[in-house]
């Protein structure tokens, strides 16, 4: 029996594909149309057979706060929408917090678990990197936009990058100094089709390893995400004997409704029944 309140509405859900391919199978387990938003085409691609299904869409297109105000306010605005973004992007997450609570659509924010930090050095600014040790060779994996100080600080030869395979990340890293040899453009290790990942067994024979040795890397300096990226990057580390250095997750904006792979489907049955309810008394 399809539940009531799956026919009073659909989901936004903005993600990325590793936290998304898993959240929109979860969602659409419960008989509910999901609508998933993400940055580029090559996204949607990564939802796989997801997308034949008739209660499934994927649209692609970075959203400002006019776009996101055009959605929650449209002719048929969402009856929930669940913020799946990566922890460090914080202002796609503000924007849909703060325009969810002023045309008062339910907004719930699903968090990635935080890793134990285990031998990896935990840094607050980028600005801690600064001084390594003199000859010391950092591979950055924290994005192209930060690409300008970090050899600013250690020099074109002794820092490399691996970034996002795009234009504009290939650019950045150009504008930033990085001789083509010392740029990596490769997609990250991210979820399958399923929604799960699983990491190559022996980390020692991975890309990231073959990076690392290419480079003769002292230092890898990541992000706190708790995905598979920075998993990998402790499994790596540990085995090559190289140093990792992540930056901390931010303290994500004001209180907010949360849930976790765990709490996920049952949040959403009851925001979505609270939803329902609200209406039916009108």
């Amino acid at each position: 029996m399809v539940p009531p309140w799956s026919r009073r509405g659909w989901i936004w859900l903005v993600a990325g594909t590793e936290d998304g391919v898993w959240a929109a199978r979860q969602l659409l387990a419960l008989a509910v149309p999901v609508r998933v938003q993400v940055v580029s085409p090559r996204a949607c691609r990564a939802y796989g057979s997801l997308t034949t299904n008739p209660a499934f869409q994927c649209r692609a297109m970075a959203m400002g706060p006019g776009d996101v105000h055009q959605v929650l306010t449209g002719p048929a605005p969402p009856a929930l929408v669940v913020d799946a973004t990566h922890p460090f992007a914080l202002r796609i997450t503000r924007t849909l917090h703060t325009a969810c609570s002023a045309v008062a659509v339910p907004y719930l924010r699903f968090q990635r678990p935080q890793l134990p930090p285990g031998a990896a050095t935990v840094v607050d600014r980028l600005e801690a990197v600064q001084n390594l040790g003199q000859g010391s060779s950092l591979l950055a994996a924290i994005g192209s936009r930060s690409l300008v100080p970090l050899v600013g600080w250690h020099g074109p030869r002794r820092t490399a990058a691996r970034i996002l395979p795009t234009a504009t990340a290939l650019q950045q890293a150009l504008a930033a100094g990085l001789p083509p040899e010392r740029i990596a453009p490769l997609q990250p290790i991210g979820a399958g089709h399923n929604g799960e990942t699983h990491l190559p067994p022996d980390p020692a024979t991975s890309l990231e390893a073959a990076l690392c040795r290419r480079w003769t890397v002292d230092v890898v300096l990541a992000r706190q995400s708790g995905g598979t990226p920075e998993r990998q990057w402790h499994r790596v580390c540990a085995a090559l004997g190289v140093s990792l250095w992540l930056l901390r997750r931010p303290q994500e904006p004001g209180p907010m409704a949360v849930c976790t792979r765990e709490t996920l489907s049952q949040r959403v049955r009851d925001c979505l029944r609270k939803t329902w309810s609200a209406q039916r008394e009108r």
